[in-house]
């Protein structure tokens, strides 16, 4: 029962906070970060990076850096736009020059960004280095060709894009703004691919501005990128295994994409819709503290150590309603954690796939042929098909 969660961006947004970390460290036998550089940023100013770097050296916890971030690059010739998925990353400024190494990007980092002394970023980054391997996405290590090479693949599937790009709109603008009839196709060519739409952008940024502050405005080069997230997210769940923490709406494109590629190997959608509810309504408020700094981050870390025994029973357990009850109620009993306001969590516990007979003449992507034979393999169809297994995602006051 919750033996492992990889960490990789906020329910509502790219950087992962404290408050989401310790939610995790504390309900979880097994922690794993995916971090790139926005995200490294992010933890750094909220907990400091001595306190992450000592973080990494507990044997629960683990991490990986990929320092390249992905995106939508954008070329316009005689009126025509190109688009291409790339992924970038940091490589100096006009103060310091280029940057060469990634010892030099981190070392700047923590000089620049958050004021350590050169010594001391020194030392940081090297018991940093010495924990966590870096990886850089654009290479074979999570999926032969890459990550931006799988997500190409997915820009031929017309029906999935236009539902990504609908739920989308539906995240910027609300359901009610979103059109009911609008046209959104990606066309490969040799330099990348073009993006065929007849959805009003000035509208929808006018509509965007009135909700919430945002820079620049939004174009289709943003609306296509959250696939490329999601495929991203989907190939390193693949990869990590174990309960996947990443952004709300990323978890509703991979949903999309999950539920019709189980579809196409037989696996009827009643079937995957039986899972067992759980509704625990008296879980602390842990993530709102931290990240309100009505508590440190250290101070959950002492918490933290004296609730290992109530932990460390639930390894291996099959979980019901009665048990996740209980062990929230035990590993929240230490500390001033059992005074925070309560919430109430909704988890959602799917039985395990099995094993399914190969279906011949199924076409699918290299990419999707990856996701498959983890699923194969007995994924459980929570994973992808519920954001709310994940308990700190879906909350009620």
């Amino acid at each position: 029962m919750f033996e492992k969660i990889v960490l990789r961006r906020s329910d509502n947004g790219p950087s992962l906070t404290a408050g989401e970390l310790a939610e995790a460290l504390l309900f979880y036998q097994s922690v794993h970060l995916v971090l790139d550089y926005g995200c490294l940023n992010g933890l750094i100013k909220q907990i400091g990076m001595p306190t992450l770097v000592s973080l990494l050296t507990r044997p629960n916890v683990s991490a990986v850096y990929c320092e390249n971030m992905l995106g939508t690059h954008t070329e316009t010739k005689n009126n025509v736009a190109t688009h291409s998925f790339v992924a970038f990353s940091f490589a100096g400024d006009k103060e310091v020059g280029a940057l060469n190494s990634r010892k030099k990007i981190l070392e700047y980092q923590l000089t620049k960004i958050h004021a350590y002394d050169k010594k001391q970023a020194k030392r940081l980054v090297e018991r940093f280095r010495r924990k966590v391997p870096f990886r850089d996405l654009t290479k074979d290590h999570f999926i032969e060709g890459g990550i931006l090479k799988a997500a190409k693949l997915d820009l031929h599937d017309h029906s999935f894009i236009h539902d990504a790009v609908r739920l989308t709109l539906f995240e910027l603008i609300g359901q009610e703004n979103t059109p009911q009839n609008f046209t959104f196709k990606a066309h490969s060519s040799k330099s990348g691919f073009q993006i065929e739409t007849d959805i009003d952008f000035l509208r929808i940024n006018e509509e965007i501005k009135k909700r919430q502050s945002f820079d620049g405005d939004i174009t289709p080069a943003h609306l296509i990128g959250n696939v490329l997230n999601a495929r991203a997210d989907t190939i390193l769940a693949s990869y990590y295994g174990g309960e996947f923490y990443t952004s709300n709406l990323t978890s509703d494109i991979i949903q999309i994409k999950y539920f019709e590629l189980l579809r196409r190997i037989g696996i009827e959608k009643k079937e995957l819709q039986e899972f067992t509810k759980i509704v625990v309504s008296t879980a602390p408020s842990l993530r709102e503290v931290i990240n309100s700094k009505e508590r440190s981050f250290d101070e959950f870390l002492t918490m933290l150590d004296k609730s290992q025994r109530f932990r460390e029973w639930a390894k291996g357990v099959n979980p019901d309603e009665k048990l996740v009850k209980e062990y929230w109620n035990e590993v929240s009993s230490e500390g001033w954690i059992n005074k925070l306001p309560s919430k109430a969590l909704r988890y959602l516990i799917g039985a395990t796939v099995g094993a399914v007979e190969p279906v011949y003449g199924l076409v699918v992507s290299a990419a999707d042929s990856f996701l498959l034979e983890k699923i194969i393999g007995g994924w459980r169809p929570s994973h992808f098909v519920e954001r709310t297994l994940k308990p700190f995602i879906e909350d009620e006051r």
